[in-house]
Formats: structure tokens, sequence, C-alpha cells
């Protein structure tokens, strides 16, 4: 690696999904602890409403923040720890926090990075049960699809997705004129998931945004280190003492699992189903080789040399979402800190690309002389999407996309 460059080991990207009121005490804890900046991105929940006759109508979209913070896993537990208490999220409904492990970090020495992280400090025991069978699954689709595949994602056992904005970039600009078919907007849906309800949720939403056809969307499942999910699924006047996702809950504390979840249906061809046994292959057809979510972070002028550095290394599409960068150096002004804003370039590559996708980023940043950029990677552990069919032509063969060759 470059003398220009750093590489840090063992970190974890922490992602925090809270109300605005939540957001400004948890980043002044963290500040308080040692991180150094924080990034925020605004986004909305979803609620169902409990009436039947009223859950034909659009649903509720309560204002959320999602904050990420690069972090060391032997600080992940108290980082977590402390997010719980300040944001309350003992409490139905109050937010979620999890960890997702990344590969190693790469970033420029001005880039600002955990107070002490090269010290190798001992992390803190948080004594706090934290849920270690999550899955996160998020699924980008054009916004005017999200709606039907949020409802589907609840009716399957998730928690109330959380939805954000970002804008497609990569593929569409290389479909020449058949770009007019793919919007540049986008919407991501997050969820966080069990295990146990990660099967039934992806099969859910892949039916209900029929992912698998041309233009669709594209969803990606991570596994989750460590977090806490008390994110609202419905609104109303509720009927009884408790809800079903409080009385779920209080099942898994019992049995001490969340095995007896698990819904695995396999339809057997004949309108018969099976239940719990394993008789056929999956209707989802996820991705069989291993993939690799590589996240670029800089400024938005930096943004386009980086992105095109990735893409021509072999990354076939991206997204590109603005966050605002909360620095503890940062100047305040009436009570207010005086924030930058920041680009984040996410592209989900196949692992053996990993590695040369990130190689290009770092080249370009140092020809391009970019003195404030972090790259890394994060597992990816199943994607479905469609796959362009590859057709035989004269000059060899060529990969398509809606019958029309894709320009090289």
């Amino acid at each position: 690696m470059s003398q220009h460059f750093e590489i840090l080991h063992k970190v974890s990207l922490v992602t925090a999904v809270l109300p605005p009121p939540s957001v400004k005490p948890v980043i002044e804890r963290l500040f308080a602890a040692g991180e150094r900046n924080a990034f925020v991105t605004n986004a909305r929940g979803t609620l169902i409403r409990r009436q039947w006759l009223q859950r034909f109508l659009p649903l509720i979209s309560p204002e959320k923040e999602i904050l990420q913070f690069l972090v060391p896993d032997a600080q992940v537990d108290s980082v977590i720890q402390d997010i719980s208490d300040v944001a309350g999220l003992r409490y139905p409904g109050s937010g979620a926090v999890f960890s997702v492990p990344c590969d190693d970090v790469i970033h420029t020495p001005d880039f600002p990075i955990w107070e002490g992280l090269h010290a190798g400090e001992t992390g803190e025991d948080a004594s706090i049960g934290l849920r270690e069978n999550l899955a996160a699954i998020a699924c980008i689709l054009q916004p005017e699809h999200t709606d039907a595949v949020s409802r589907a994602a609840m009716r399957a056992g998730a928690h109330g997705p959380v939805v954000y904005y970002c804008e497609g970039r990569g593929l569409r600009d290389r479909l020449g004129w058949l770009r007019i078919t793919k919007k540049r907007t986008k919407e991501v849906m997050l969820t966080i998931v069990d295990n146990a309800d990660a099967d039934a949720v992806v099969q859910a939403m892949t039916e209900a945004g029929r992912l698998t056809m041309p233009g669709r969307g594209y969803l990606f499942r991570m596994p989750v280190q460590k977090g806490i999910v008390s994110l609202a699924t419905t609104v109303g006047h509720p009927h009884h003492a408790a809800d079903m996702q409080q009385v779920i809950a209080a099942l898994d504390e019992l049995l001490g699992h969340s095995d007896w979840r698990r819904r695995q249906v396999v339809r057997l061809g004949t309108g018969a189903h099976a239940a719990g046994v394993d008789l056929g292959p999956s209707e989802v057809t996820d991705g069989a080789e291993p993939h690799t979510r590589v996240t670029i972070i800089s400024s938005g002028q930096h943004m386009q040399p980086l992105l095109d550095a990735a893409v021509a290394a072999g990354a076939t599409g991206a997204n590109v979402l603005s966050a605002r960068f909360v620095e503890a150096e940062s100047k305040v002004a009436m009570g207010r800190r005086l924030n930058r804003e920041r680009s984040w370039v996410q592209s989900v590559v196949p692992t053996p690309l990993a590695q040369s996708v990130i190689d290009a980023v770092v080249a370009c940043a140092e020809a391009d002389n970019i003195t404030e950029v972090c790259v890394f990677g994060q597992p990816v552990t199943g994607v479905v999407t469609y796959q362009a069919r590859t057709v035989e032509a004269p000059q060899g063969p060529v990969r398509t996309y809606r019958g029309a060759p894709l320009e090289s």
C-alpha cells in the first residue's frame, strides 16, 4: 500500500436509526468517548395503520435520521451501550443500532478516525443483551415500488423498514440511449431482521418487487455482528395490553432462541406446500458467488473520478448518497455544529473483484492528489437481482440489457 494511505484492521461500521431529537445527544456522547466524526443521513420510517379499513391507505412515514460511525471492534460494545442509553432503545419503537464488520479500512492521514485507534486499546465489555443473530437486508428500488415491497417485508416478519434516497450511477451511464428506461433517483429500503425471518423476508420482498425482472431493483443481505432493533411496525389505538412484536419478543426470551419462527416453505408444484423440509430448490435465486460491498467516502467534488475508477475496475453499478459530515473539531455557532457534506459511493461486487476495485480507487486518489478519502469492504451473504443474459454474436459473447447489448 502507498505511503499516502494508512490501513486499519478490526474496524466495524456502526449504524444507528433514530428519531431526530435523539441524534444530537448521541453524537455528543460518542464525541466525548473518542469518536471524531459522524455521518448523518435523512431518512423516513414505515408504519402500517392497525385498523383493517385503513391498511389500504398510504404508509405513514415518520422522520428518521441514520448515523454511521467507523469504530474499532474493541469499542463496538461500549458504543452500542452509549447509543442505547442516550436514545432509550429499551423502549418500543425508539430506534435501532447495529454493527457490520469491515475488511481493512484504507484511508488518507487527513481522514478523521476514532481517537486512539492505533493504540490498540482494550474495549469495554458492555453488560447489555446484544443480538448476534441478525441480518441487514437492503433493497434498492424505484420510488414507486417502495410501498409494496415495504408492506411485503412487514407481513413476512420484518420491523418497519427505513428508507433513504440515493442516486444510481455506473450501469445507467453505460446504457446509451436506454438510460431513459432507468431513473437516476433511487430509494434504499433497509430492514434489520432475525436470521430466522431473513429467508422469508427476502422471498417476500423479491416477489413483491419482482426483483428478478430487468430494471426492477437490487437486493443484498449482510451479516450483523451485534445490534438492538426496536422499530415500530404499526400505529393506532391498541386493543390489547401488548402488540404482536412484544409478544414475539417475549416468546423468544422464554424459549431462549428464535428458531421456532422459521417458516421455510417449499412449493411442491401440485398446489401443496411443505414446511420445514427441503424438497426442492429455493425460488429466490441468490448470487452463488460471494460478494462484497465496497464503500468510498470522499467530498462531492472528488466523487466522480473515484466512481469512474471503480467502474473501470469492474464495479457494474454504484449508488451515491450525500451525508452531513459532523466532526468533533468543527466550529459551534449558536449551539449548532457547522458541518460539511460528504458523498458515499457504494457498490456490491463479486468478492474476487473487490480488491481490484479498491486498488483502482486508491490509485485514482493518489493520481488526483485527493487528501481526504476512505475506502473499505464489507461481506455480503446474498444477492437478488436480474442477471443479464449472455448471447452469442459474431464478435463473441455479449452481455445484454432488455435485449440491447451493453456498451463496454
